[in-house]
């Protein structure tokens, strides 16, 4: 039986197939841009969950504790979405309702991540 295709040219267009879909993926972050209605959704989730210790919008008002600026900590050389949202998703500072689901913690690491180019 004769081949129609052979090895090579299979696993080229496979390569081929796989660049156009990571280029596809990474196209909204290549400018430094991310997705500005995730940013936004995070924003709001930000000044509902958030803003009671954080402050969430540049030159906002203060919250009770001295926890860093959303600003602050999109600066941190170590602020990544995967770091922040692993965070984010985790109870912390020892008070109840910190903790948010997976797609929340995105969207507010997003809006954190989108704090860097102001």
């Amino acid at each position: 039986m004769a081949r129609i295709f052979s090895r090579s040219s299979i696993a080229s267009g496979i390569w081929a197939i796989i660049a156009i879909i990571w280029l596809m993926m990474i196209a909204p972050f290549a400018a430094g841009q991310l997705p500005s209605n995730q940013a936004e959704a995070g924003r709001r989730l930000g000044e509902e969950f958030c803003a009671q210790c954080h402050v969430v919008v540049p030159r906002g008002q203060a919250g009770w504790t001295d926890a860093p600026a959303f600003k602050a900590i999109a600066s941190r050389p170590e602020a990544t979405i995967g770091w922040l949202s692993a965070f984010i998703e985790k109870p912390h500072m020892d008070m109840l309702n910190t903790g948010r689901p997976p797609a929340e913690a995105d969207a507010i690491a997003t809006y954190i991540l989108s704090l860097r180019r102001d």
